[in-house]
């Protein structure tokens, strides 16, 4: 689910996927596995939130839904 969101942000926003591994510290190829689905620890979440420069909350239900409102 997490991932899903992510990748989603991501591509909205133009974000590489070497740009998030780079700044999280999370090999490229692993951060790939982990926004396809692959299970995701607390800990890499986390990083990946780090990376993207968001709150870990970011991604939740309830502020990704109103984020994405206020810029449909």
């Amino acid at each position: 689910m997490f991932g899903q969101r992510i990748r989603q942000y991501m591509r909205e926003n133009g974000i590489s996927n070497r740009y998030v591994a780079k700044r999280s510290g999370i090999d490229e190829k692993k951060l790939s596995r982990l926004l396809n689905g692959q299970k995701m620890s607390v800990e890499e979440y986390a990083a990946i939130c780090r990376g993207l420069g968001v709150d870990l909350n970011f991604f939740s239900d309830d502020n990704f839904l109103e984020t994405r409102n206020q810029t449909a």
